[in-house]
């Protein structure tokens, strides 16, 4: 059985809203997808709504049958992490990340594996940030983003 380490697994942004692509091909283009610093977590969730229809199938006895049929798929994307206000190169900064949210503009966010190449993203938009601290505790960051239409397989 193949198994991915977590650590290599990263959620990419293109704050520009950028062509959905690899990471890996966006290497060098300007704007690029870049790897949320500092991350610790990044996730898809991707589901199908259904819907549920009742059909009579013999009208003399009155015998129905249920039926599921699937349509809207929604696609969300979540990353987390500690708050450094270090900028490393090529990489998308907690300041950037607020900047993007603030700007309500669309971006393309890509979810992969650096060991796998597999990845997984679309356009969209960023639905919440959080910034938390706790007593004895690093200070946290969370962002979450909606994807429009059908999430991509894009490696």
């Amino acid at each position: 059985m193949a198994t991915i380490n977590a650590n290599t697994v990263a959620l990419y942004i293109d704050t520009a809203g950028g062509a959905v692509s690899s990471p890996a091909d966006a290497v060098g283009a300007s704007p690029a997808l870049k790897p949320v610093a500092f991350s610790t977590s990044a996730s898809i969730s991707v589901s199908n709504a259904t819907y549920e229809t009742t059909s009579i199938t013999a009208a003399g006895t009155g015998t129905t049958i249920r039926d599921f049929a699937v349509g809207s798929t929604s696609t969300s994307m979540s990353v987390e992490g500690v708050v450094d206000w270090t900028t490393e190169t090529d990489t998308l900064d907690v300041d950037a990340l607020f900047d993007a949210f603030i700007a309500k503009s669309e971006i393309t966010a890509v979810w992969q594996s650096t060991a796998s190449g597999k990845a997984f993203g679309g356009k969209g938009f960023l639905t919440s940030f959080e910034l938390s601290a706790s007593v004895d505790d690093f200070a946290t960051f969370s962002a979450s983003l909606e994807l429009n239409g059908d999430p991509q397989d894009v490696a």
